[in-house]
């Protein structure tokens, strides 16, 4: 299967493709789709997965692509068994980049539970790396 994108320069190139790989890029369009249509949702509304946002990736060939977006799904996997507040607080934290003082602010509570919030989700993180 033929398909066009974007070479690291940003000039459009047309390559084949099989068809796993069309599947993968057929899926991530769908799910890049779906998280255009979540962020415009009120951020308490919605689940950890939908804060996720894939970067722009830039001369990444097809394999790592493949092999990112896998240990993109563990991570969501792991992130997940962790409880709402710590989700929240992790996403908000390294991800968004609030501060710890800004998410205690937010939350109406201590400096210290959103810190436990986060080292409690990169503990089990670093269990699977």
């Amino acid at each position: 299967m033929k398909i066009e994108i974007k070479d690291g320069n940003g000039k459009i190139i047309t390559v084949e493709v099989s068809e796993e790989v069309y599947a993968v890029l057929q899926e991530e369009s769908k799910e890049q789709e779906h998280q255009r249509y979540e962020r415009r949702k009120h951020i308490d509304d919605r689940e950890l997965s939908d804060y996720i946002v894939h970067q722009k990736r830039v001369a990444e060939n097809l394999e790592d692509y493949c092999v990112n977006r896998e240990r993109l799904k563990e991570i969501q996997k792991i992130v997940s068994t962790c409880t709402q507040t710590q989700q929240r607080r992790f996403y908000l934290n390294r991800i968004c980049g609030y501060s710890y003082t800004e998410i205690a602010k937010m939350e109406k509570c201590g400096v210290s539970r959103v810190i436990n919030s986060v080292v409690s989700v990169e503990k089990k993180l670093k269990k699977f790396f």
